[in-house]
């Protein structure tokens, strides 16, 4: 750059504006969603071909492994990405890449230390779990502990210089070949005939090879320079030093030909750099413990209550009612994945009317959040409790546990505005709340499995759940209602409501008792198919038909989910007649 005056920092260009932030943060989000309804979907051929009793010990030991990746991980990558981006808004690479340094140690350390603790403890975890066949499966979940953690601390690290394309592909390529060597190994695992326990471990290795190819995907990205540095200008060589972090101290050598030496002054100490990195971590990390505790609760208490109750009576009756119980879960996963994808949605708008300090349409947008997320978990508990026999012998191939199915299914209701709850507290910077309700409902559905599960089996635990789920939606919407002034909702939308639901409930029941005769001669998987399908589809439709044609919900709302404006959905709901015009129609599109 010609005078020793100048000098010349790497860093990545700071300058987004806000829509490119958006698309960010919309595709790291986006791909956080695919991956995780990547791994719920694998769950329907791990049951298929390898039956109950395998899927029993996956679900069981994927939960633990969860937990203990949650454990090594949570938290700093989060402090990595805050603290990053502080040090590169203010051009000190060599902060940022200190950071970066510093965490990766951290959690090289933990995730190393939690793989010795998983792997020699394996048998009395199992033996915990009163499911000594686990073991196996425990160690080699293990090992994804040796990979997890770097991977996370170089998200973080993406994250904090706005790259949201590295995380985004990593996250996909760590599920992908986690499930690409799932099924790998479940198919060679039941053509060789191999034990339950050994088929389990086999597909656990799946989170490892995950875990490697997440960590390949973000170094691959690297080593590819696709970050190109630029030149940042200084006329004052010592102001712009001080701002950059360099100063005088150790000699960092030259810099491209300019005379003299460059030198660099650490800003903090090291005890300071990890104590500001526990500091931001900590909080998150036990946010983020709390979201396994319910797979975790109940791999450790069903299996075991199961057992004590004698509605099964050996450790393999009872893992393989667990697998049975599990695949009403997969589903309530989806249905409260997509609640709160759809929530995900809404919430930059939320944020943005509270940055202009707009109240009333904060109130607005939130309570239509809260009312759609009703609405569509009453709707998905209604469908799937009554579409919960064919669905199972369709998708799990045959009907056994189907009334538990069913009980789950009523869950969503409550699952659904958890979930939606959750996501407004959070963007209006409440992380506390929602963790501290969830962990609540988590210790209510540990103590309604100790009641129930002994006398009423896996029916007892989808009881439990359900009602663990309506605690916590309770819960985080009384934390609501202290931060946002919600009106109650009118006695005229309710019944609107109401009524909807039970126009979908009587047409999903009709086409299912008909689709069921016209169906009895075909081949019972298929039967069951194309009884599910229509079902469902024919429930969505009546249900988005009758809460428009009674005044419940107006155009400017439901233009407000992605992907509806403009689109033929919308056209198709500008066409419906609405009964309620005039002045119901203006409060039931306001009401408040």
């Amino acid at each position: 750059m010609g005078n020793g005056s100048r000098m010349r920092i790497e860093v990545e260009p700071q300058e987004m504006g806000k829509k490119a932030l958006w698309q960010g943060a919309a595709l790291l989000g986006g791909a956080a969603l695919l991956s995780k309804l990547i791994g719920t979907l694998q769950k329907i051929p791990l049951q298929n071909m390898a039956g109950d009793e395998v899927f029993g010990l996956y679900s069981a030991v994927y939960a633990l492994a969860v937990m203990w990746m949650t454990l090594a991980s949570a938290g700093i990558p989060v402090a990595v990405s805050v603290l990053v981006a502080e040090r590169t808004a203010h051009g000190d690479e060599q902060g940022a890449q200190r950071v970066l340094r510093w965490a990766l140690g951290l959690l090289s350390l933990s995730g190393l230390l939690m793989f010795g603790i998983l792997w020699l403890g394996a048998d009395t975890f199992a033996h915990w779990m009163k499911l000594d066949d686990a073991a196996p499966a425990i160690r080699m979940s293990s090992l994804a502990l040796l990979f997890a953690p770097a991977t996370a601390v170089l998200r973080g690290y993406s994250q904090g210089r706005m790259n949201m394309l590295r995380p985004a592909l990593s996250q996909l390529s760590e599920q992908t070949a986690r499930v690409t060597f799932m099924l790998v190994a479940l198919i060679w695992a039941v053509d060789a005939a191999w034990s339950p326990s050994a088929t389990a471990a086999a597909v656990h290795g799946g989170l490892a090879t995950g875990a490697i190819a997440g960590l390949v995907a973000m170094l691959w990205q690297s080593m590819r320079g696709s970050n190109k540095p630029i030149v940042i200008r200084a006329t004052g060589a010592r102001k712009s030093f001080k701002a950059a972090g360099v100063g005088d101290g150790e000699n960092a050598g030259t810099d491209n030909g300019i005379s003299g030496s460059r030198f660099v002054k650490l800003p903090e100490t090291r005890r300071a750099l990890v104590k500001r990195i526990a500091l931001v971590a900590i909080p998150v990390a036990i946010a983020s413990v709390v979201a396994p505790l319910f797979g975790l609760i109940d791999a450790f208490s069903i299996p075991r209550f199961l057992q004590q109750g004698g509605s099964a009576d050996d450790s393999l009756r009872a893992i393989a009612q667990f697998g049975v119980y599990n695949r009403g879960i997969a589903l309530l996963q989806l249905v409260t994945m997509a609640a709160a994808g759809a929530a995900a949605a809404i919430v930059p708008a939320l944020t943005a009317a509270r940055a202009r300090g707009d109240s009333a349409e904060f109130a607005a947008r939130a309570q239509f959040a809260m009312r759609f997320a009703w609405w569509v978990g009453c709707a998905s508990a209604i469908g799937l409790a009554l579409l919960s026999a064919p669905i199972n012998e369709a998708l799990f191939s045959d009907r056994s546990g189907t009334a538990a199915m069913a009980i789950v299914g009523l869950a969503a209701a409550g699952g659904t505005l958890q979930a939606v709850s959750a996501a407004l507290l959070q963007g209006m910077g409440d992380l506390r709340s929602p963790a501290v309700n969830l962990a609540a409902a988590a210790l209510l559905k540990l103590t309604l499995n100790a009641v129930l599960v002994p006398a009423y089996g896996i029916n007892g635990a989808a009881v439990a759940m359900a009602g663990a789920f309506a605690a916590a939606a309770v819960l985080n919407a009384l934390s609501l209602r202290q931060r946002v002034q919600l009106p109650a909702p009118r006695a005229s939308l309710a019944w609107r409501s109401g009524a909807a639901l039970a126009a979908m409930a009587a047409a999903v029941a009709l086409v299912a008792l008909a689709l069921d005769a016209v169906t009895a001669a075909l081949p019972a998987r298929v039967g069951a198919l194309l009884v599910a399908l229509p079902g469902v589809a024919v429930g969505a439709a009546v249900f988005a038909a009758a809460l428009v044609a009674l005044g419940a919900v107006a155009p400017q709302q439901w233009r407000e989910l992605p992907g509806i404006s403009g689109s033929r959905i919308d056209a198709w709901l500008l066409r419906i007649p609405t009964l309620h015009k005039g002045r119901d129609s203006s409060s039931a599109s306001h009401s408040e």
